[in-house]
């Protein structure tokens, strides 16, 4: 006969076990991140059975770089210097302008960077400071490590490393222009995980946008916060989207896009309006903010319960004299 008691017995050592693990953040990071690897294996999986050629032996329309969908459209974009070749997702609603591409990593100086009101100065702050300042509100916690991913010439982490609640505060991004000694360069890796990181006009220039979000998800912390600031495609006429033809811009994001992305990797997101969208940032300039943890989107829903807008640079700083270089507009793509 056997013993009612053993299979309560060993549900409660089972329970108990799970308990001791999640006790235990080295275990819990671990889950977490093998879980993480789990769903990316197999969004990438997906991802590369759509770029297989049909039963006939023909290749497939080019793919979407997000969802892997060939229900894409192409469409050139005549402007005053060049030209451009979009490809537009009917299914997730990306646009790439894979031809507007600029390699940051061969760049020597901060004076390759323009230097305006969202750039934080050693004086003034800017964009990155106020969505690292909203951040630290919504974590609400102390101890917080923030990555300012992207910096550029920005010298905002200065700011950010005075905020309370901010234990330490780095800069990264894919050349090392000597800002400052704490600096990681994103192309090396590192075990070192964060509460917060700041990505602001950074994830347009991404040219592989799965894998580079999936890198600076990687960089947070179980019950971590990223904040974005990007424009966001509404639908409309991309002929006037001034944004995507700026140098550099590869990448156009529309909501479901966005959606796509997050739950390929295992995270939440969130739209929030900036202050400055509603004077020189325009009606599609949005903070995109992702967590792996629901409490943290719940603290965001909290904060935005408080806040009409999220803060952002004064558009009204003025720059004088301008000691930055501005960039040019792009010039036509080397021949094939």
């Amino acid at each position: 006969m056997t013993d009612p008691a053993g299979p309560a017995q060993r549900a409660g050592a089972r329970l108990d076990a799970v308990a001791r693990g999640l006790r235990h953040p080295r275990r819990q990071l671990r889950r977490f991140q093998a879980a993480r690897r789990r769903r990316l294996l197999e969004a990438s999986r997906r991802l590369e059975a759509s770029r297989r050629p049909d039963a006939s032996g023909s290749p497939l329309p080019e793919a979407c770089l997000v969802c892997g969908s060939t229900k894409t459209r192409s469409q050139t974009i005549h402007r005053p210097k060049r030209s451009y070749e979009l490809r537009i997702c009917s299914q997730c609603g990306y646009v790439s302008n894979g031809t507007n591409t600029v390699d940051y990593t061969k760049f020597t100086s901060v004076d390759r960077f323009e230097l305006t009101a969202r750039v934080g100065t050693a004086d003034r702050p800017g964009r990155e400071f106020q969505m690292a300042r909203m951040g630290v509100q919504v974590l609400g916690r102390k101890g917080l490590r923030v990555n300012v991913f992207g910096a550029g010439r920005s010298q905002d982490y200065l700011h950010v490393r005075r905020l309370p609640g901010v234990e330490r505060a780095i800069i990264s991004d894919v050349v090392d222009l000597g800002l400052d000694e704490d600096f990681l360069n994103v192309r090396d890796g590192t075990t070192e995980r964060f509460d917060l990181v700041v990505a602001c006009e950074v994830v347009e220039h991404f040219t592989d946008p799965t894998t580079e979000f999936r890198r600076l998800f990687d960089l947070l912390t179980p019950q971590g916060l990223l904040v974005c600031s990007t424009n966001i495609y509404d639908g409309g006429n991309l002929e006037r989207q001034e944004y995507l033809y700026r140098r550099g811009h590869v990448s156009y994001y529309a909501p479901r896009t966005i959606a796509r992305i997050a739950r390929a990797c295992g995270v939440r997101f969130d739209f929030r309006v900036p202050q400055m969208a509603t004077s020189t940032g325009g009606p599609r300039k949005r903070y995109v903010l992702f967590s792996p943890s629901a409490d943290v989107m719940d603290r965001v829903a909290l904060y935005f319960g408080q806040h009409m807008y999220a803060p952002s640079e004064d558009p009204n700083v003025v720059l004088t004299p301008k000691t930055a270089t501005s960039l040019p507009v792009a010039g036509p793509p080397p021949s094939a």
